[in-house]
């Protein structure tokens, strides 16, 4: 069994893996710095490769029991609570707007999107994949029922929104709550990918930074601007009333990667329809049709979390229930917790906490 000094796993409830500098490797005849990993972070790697075989094993107890998984009150949040917005992203001139209209429309477009729906219902757990009522739970009771819908927002749909594109739920929430622990951390991203600690990565990780910084200045994700992360978040955040178009489900319908330019709405319009006609929300339309289409086994989103917080307790030593508070106080899912402000039973005050993230706390 893959094991880690008492030592190190002290020092891994604060911080991450210790960095390597890059080393030059060339591809296509281009030289660049690429990461390698320093022996504490393999080290790591090992004990975590053995926590995901246990995992996949089910030889663990999950923290959130994900039967009895259910959505987040949507009304707790502005965005959220509203009617869908979304579908209003599409060109101005009335001709533009049919023809798009037309090429989402496509029967045989429909059809595979219909198919792969009827496909998803035959594979367990797809349905509730948004469902994150338990996780809000913790918030709620870390930080109070005023701000910890707040802190919900900053420290889980919107990061998970700002990093998710090209990410798988793993890698996604991974990204997320790193740059909750830098930014608790007053830190600043890294300028370059090698420079992010184990195990974060992706094969869009510069992009997404580049993204998750755009949108911090910002200070809002538009549902103008950036429908897709826009439905993204606010569908964790429990909004029915809309569909993440997401590259899944784009190429399912069209063979396409996303939507042209200024026409999200338009290929969010067919998923209304298909989903009245199914009797469900076009959420759970999106939910389902993405596993049917993708084929992959259902594992809703608080599945993804439990495994973070196993994964947590191997590589620190700490018990589960401090690996879910240092979480919802701004710490890292995997490797640990934020400094002083995660270490279990220290005081902090919800205040401190929004403050950091640019909130208030009213």
């Amino acid at each position: 069994m893959a094991v880690l000094d008492d030592f190190i796993k002290l020092a891994l409830q604060g911080r991450y893996p210790e960095v390597m500098p890059p080393i030059m490797k060339t591809d296509k005849g281009k030289t660049f710095a690429a990461k390698q990993l320093s022996n504490e972070a393999n080290q790591v790697k090992k004990v975590r490769d053995a926590a995901n075989k246990r995992i996949q094993a089910g030889d663990y107890d999950p923290y959130f029991d994900i039967s009895k998984r259910f959505p987040v009150d949507r009304t707790k949040y502005p965005e959220a609570s509203q009617s869908n917005q979304t579908l209003q992203v599409m060109k101005k001139k009335p001709e533009t707007v049919e023809k798009y209209r037309k090429i989402y429309n496509d029967p045989a477009a429909l059809k595979r999107l219909q198919e792969a729906y009827l496909r998803g219902l035959d594979i367990p757990e797809t349905s509730g994949w948004y469902f994150m009522g338990q996780l809000e739970n913790e918030f709620i009771q870390e930080f109070g029922e005023e701000a910890g819908p707040k802190m919900f927002s900053a420290m889980f749909s919107d990061p998970m929104a700002a990093w998710t594109g090209g990410a798988d739920p793993t890698a996604n929430l991974l990204m997320a709550t790193f740059d909750n622990f830098r930014r608790m951390q007053g830190d600043d991203l890294p300028s370059a990918t090698h420079q992010y600690p184990f195990p974060i990565g992706g094969r869009f990780l510069g992009t997404n930074a580049f993204q998750a910084e755009k949108l911090a200045k910002q200070g809002t994700i538009d549902s103008q601007m950036n429908p897709k992360r826009f439905n993204f978040k606010t569908n964790f955040e429990g909004a029915d009333d809309r569909a993440t178009m997401d590259e899944q489900m784009m190429t399912i319908g069209y063979g396409m990667k996303a939507p042209s330019p200024g026409t999200y709405g338009n290929a969010e319009e067919p998923i209304f329809e298909l989903a009245d006609k199914a009797g469900t929300t076009p959420m759970n339309f999106q939910e389902v049709t993405w596993h049917g289409g993708s084929g992959k086994v259902g594992k809703p989103m608080i599945q993804f979390v439990n495994e973070a917080i196993e994964r947590t307790s191997a590589v620190t030593g700490m018990k589960p229930a401090d690996v879910v508070k240092g979480m919802v106080r701004g710490s890292i899912p995997i490797f640990g917790l934020g400094a002083a402000a995660t270490i279990p039973g220290t005081d902090v005050r919800t205040q401190d906490v929004l403050s950091y993230l640019g909130q208030s706390n009213g």
